[in-house]
């Protein structure tokens, strides 16, 4: 039987057990999101695009499921954010009216659009009907967090691979150029992806695993004793940074811990006895990239070392390209999705971006522009500034050290995804939503923790709790 016909199949069958099983869907939809580039690079190389829709199926299924069971879950807590949900219902609004925009080839390249816009926004209410406690989140972001160490060794496996190994692949179209991968320019070792089909999603991957790291750290004000499994996945991850070659996540860590440091430690109660631990775990991780990852770290600052001025003009180019794009948008832009990257897998027989004029730009706030106009721009933008002042906000009010490190981690995220391709990306969008979800799950949790305070805190999650 082909292929494709019996992955197909088995996507039916997965679309229905998600909905029926839409809490621990939504778990496994971001499992599927780490290893979906196994399957897609080397295990069905002529069904990549059914691997790549795997995880949005079991997410629409779970969306499903949960809201078939909206009138038991009706006394959900959902938290007071009127001005985000109406600049979020806006946004779709204007996104559905963007998919009719006449400048579009045809339809299907706007519903695409309209999906990777909105399609992970859900999370925001889905997610915190998943975890019925504390305990039960911990788990799961301990084991994600733990995922990433076989992640992690298979990327220092690539590194040391030459660029034509068969390990050093990406999830291409068959008639791509194979045959080798990106290397550093400045030596023969490869820019690494790990189980993720590009560089760009594994680096977005590594920038969560970090921002999740410090927060389980947080919670426990960085104690070395019980958090050896902690320390080893945020070393990983920050040679796993180098590694790939990308300069914006070691950028985003450098600019936002000052903000971590200042939100996690300063504020919060034994800050010079977290201080002081907090320097010597960092002297501890720093000691591991540099014995272990020393070729990492010296391939990472011969790239490092380029350029200054095109590393500065990359920077800036996110805050400058709405305002160059914005009088060939106009009002309305040329129509949602008119410039993602798969556009051209549903307008078979056009030219590639023929409906752009030639007026391609890579940035994701330009591209936005582009494809929306400034309302449309508004109505994003103003959504992500929205998020980023809640979570902050929450960093601040929550009354747990659990709950308020979930909302720095939360925080450090939207700030540093504010330029960034939450739309464009499909690993950044879906873990940018999945931290607003956690974000509304620690404000619930919070709550429902002062209104009926457990005479015991629970054994599996951390004990510091003011």
């Amino acid at each position: 039987m082909n292929i494709r016909l019996l992955l197909m199949l088995a996507g039916g069958g997965a679309f229905f057990w998600a909905f029926r099983r839409w809490r621990a869907a939504v778990q496994l939809a971001m499992v599927v999101l780490v290893l979906e580039g196994v399957f897609r690079k080397w295990i069905f190389l002529g069904a990549q695009d059914l691997i790549y829709f795997a995880k949005d199926v079991l997410l629409i299924a779970a969306y499903g499921g949960f809201l078939s069971e909206r009138q038991r879950l009706r006394g959900l807590w959902i938290p007071r954010a009127p001005a985000l949900y109406f600049t979020l219902a806006a946004g779709a609004v204007w996104g559905l009216f963007q998919v009719l925009n006449p400048e579009l080839p045809n339809i299907f390249v706007g519903m695409l659009g309209f999906k990777s816009y909105f399609l992970y926004v859900p999370l925001l209410f889905v997610l915190p009907a998943v975890f019925p406690s504390d305990a039960a989140v911990a788990r799961f972001l301990m084991r994600y967090l733990l995922l990433s160490i076989p992640v992690g060794l298979l990327a220092v496996a690539q590194f040391f691979s030459s660029s034509t190994s068969s390990l050093n692949t990406y999830a291409r179209s068959p008639t791509e150029d194979l045959s080798s991968a990106v290397t550093f320019g400045s030596s023969s070792f490869v820019r690494v992806t790990g189980t993720f089909s590009f560089i760009t999603g594994y680096s977005a991957y590594l920038t969560s695993v970090v921002m999740l790291s410090l927060a389980v750290l947080a919670t426990t004000r960085w104690r070395l004793g019980g958090n050896f499994k902690i320390y080893l996945v945020l070393g990983m991850a920050v040679m796993g940074m180098l590694m790939t070659g990308s300069r914006g996540p070691v950028v985003i860590v450098g600019v936002t811990f000052p903000l971590y440091w200042w939100l996690a430690v300063v504020r919060e109660k034994q800050r010079g006895a977290t201080f002081v631990r907090l320097l010597i775990g960092l002297v501890l991780v720093g000691a591991f990239v540099f014995f272990v990852g020393g070729d990492a770290l010296g391939a990472f600052q011969g790239r490092a070392a380029g350029n200054q001025l095109e590393l500065l003009g990359r920077i800036a180019e996110p805050f400058t390209a709405p305002f160059r794009v914005l009088p060939i948008a106009g009002l309305l832009g040329y129509g949602i999705g008119a410039t993602h990257q798969a556009a051209t897998a549903v307008t078979p027989g056009i030219p590639p971006f023929s409906w752009l004029h030639g007026h391609l730009i890579e940035v994701e706030p330009g591209r936005v522009m582009l494809e929306v106009g400034p309302i449309g721009f508004l109505l994003v933008y103003l959504g992500r500034l929205l998020m980023i002042a809640l979570a902050l906000q929450q960093a601040f009010r929550l009354k747990t050290l659990f709950h308020r490190s979930i909302a720095v981690a939360s925080f450090m995220i939207f700030l540093s995804a504010l330029p960034g391709g939450v739309i464009f990306d499909v690993t950044t969008g879906l873990l940018y939503w999945f931290f607003g979800g956690l974000l509304f799950l620690a404000m619930r949790l919070d709550r429902q923790m002062a209104l009926s305070p457990p005479a015991v805190p629970p054994a599996s999650i951390p004990r510091a709790r003011t």
